[in-house]
């Protein structure tokens, strides 16, 4: 009924007891004001679809260190669903009921539960027995008595620091400025890094609630590396990570109980290639040092490398060419784009192919980046050119990039046009097919 009141919600992640936790929550009427989602996750590796990934760990040596794997379990579970749920609270319960156990050392059941959320808490509960049902009804009870402490607990400290949440004097060391979003930024000055973790879990809690009652929605807390001790204080209060760059680190916490519509950050890099040619039409062809595959370790590829931040990839492809390989060269047009997944860090890739023609073409390649780099003719370029799936790479050509390098010999070219940047800066280049050039048919 507290959690009906307060308009919290949570969710649930048990193995032990079997989904006796939910449903207990469920058999209250008006549940669906609170409940959420949950999961009986008895295998950690078959509940990987639940999870998005496999979060399986070594298997423990004896029965005291699976005890206390759970215990670590239960915690990373409820903080990790709490956030992507976007709960109010998390109870998470893992251990062994019985009658039987994999561990000789092992011979009552237990179980570790832990709740997340404005308040939490863990226990490690040992069985004197071995019975599976009791130890299963007995557990349960146990993971919603601790919830009820933790709700409790925290709405006592909540209306406890709503007394001290009164006028904008409240925000001493946070300076907050809302968006044109229904959100608000925050950001910590330098005076900050003297701040007590107490001093500020305070004043962070009385703005979370006054931006509630206000109807606000995002909150961006930007914390600066030397601030870094007060990290762990937003991540109790619901804040969860979006990016981090070198000097800070950008934290967000969505307050309605709705699905977070926040922009997420960066999930793209830009890669960019260059089919440069020389005067005798010859192309331009390297062996990187170091493939990012083994696969491909020795293969002939098109020179190339990752866009700097604020480089236009024309910028990039005359940069990375001539760092490689001593080539000097000017852009003619842009060839094709290749969109993929599942690169470095989760990253989408987009490849940028570039024709370019070469200025100076005397080769001087880079060691520490290639093993060689020569001028090839499309005949021995296409004689290269392995076109069995998982065969060894090594001094071949790959058919993906025959096909770029087809396609800029042949193709028809994308050009670039210089726009005005309405962010100011540099200016915006807009890549547009030549109208001038004849359709292939």
């Amino acid at each position: 009924q507290q959690l009906r009141a307060l308009k919290q919600t949570v969710t649930v992640y048990e193995a032990t007891t079997a989904g006796l936790i939910q449903a207990a929550l469920q058999a209250v009427p008006g549940a669906s004001a609170y409940t959420t989602c949950g999961a009986v996750t008895y295998s950690t590796r078959k509940a990987t679809p639940i999870f998005g990934e496999d979060l399986s760990r070594p298997r423990p040596a004896d029965g005291a260190a699976y005890r206390e794997s759970k215990s670590e379990w239960t915690q990373m579970l409820a903080r990790r669903m709490r956030s992507k749920v976007g709960t109010t609270w998390c109870v998470s319960e893992s251990g062994a009921c019985g009658p039987t156990f994999n561990y000789p050392d092992v011979s009552t059941g237990f179980t570790s539960i832990f709740v997340s959320g404005p308040v939490e808490r863990g226990i490690t509960v040992v069985s004197p027995h071995n019975n599976r049902e009791e130890n299963m009804w007995s557990f349960a009870k146990m993971a919603l008595d601790l919830l009820a402490e933790c709700v409790e607990e925290a709405a006592a400290k909540a209306s406890a620091e709503a007394g001290a949440c009164t006028g904008e004097a409240a925000l001493e060391i946070i300076s907050a400025v809302e968006d044109r979003y229904g959100g608000v930024v925050l950001n910590l000055p330098d005076s900050a890094v003297a701040a007590s973790t107490e001093k500020f879990g305070a004043e962070l809690t009385c703005g979370i609630q006054k931006w509630r009652d206000a109807g606000k929605k995002g909150i961006w807390l930007k914390v600066p590396v030397n601030c870094a001790h007060l990290v762990g204080v937003a991540a109790m209060q619901g804040f969860d990570f979006h990016h981090a760059k070198p000097g800070y680190v950008q934290l967000v916490r969505w307050l309605p109980d709705t699905p977070c519509t926040l922009p997420k950050y960066g999930f793209t890099q830009i890669g960019v290639g260059g089919v440069v040619l020389n005067s005798a039409g010859e192309v331009l062809m390297v062996k990187e040092r170091v493939s990012p595959l083994p696969v491909f370790q020795g293969q002939w590829k098109l020179p190339g490398g990752l866009a700097d931040p604020g480089e236009d990839f024309g910028d990039t492809v005359l940069r990375e060419v001539k760092e490689e390989t001593g080539v000097d060269a000017k852009l003619v047009g842009l060839v094709s784009l290749r969109h993929s997944h599942g690169f470095g860090f989760g990253q989408g890739d987009i490849y940028c192919m570039v024709k370019m023609q070469a200025t100076m073409e005397t080769i001087t390649i880079d060691p520490h980046e290639l093993l060689d780099a020569q001028w090839m003719s499309r005949e021995r370029i296409q004689a290269l050119v392995e076109e069995k799936s998982g065969a060894p790479m090594d001094d071949k050509v790959s058919p993906n990039n025959w096909k770029m390098i087809c396609n800029a010999l042949d193709g028809s070219l994308i050009v670039g046009t210089q726009l005005p940047n309405s962010r100011g800066g540099p200016p915006s280049m807009l890549y547009t097919a030549d109208s001038c050039q004849k359709p292939r048919l």
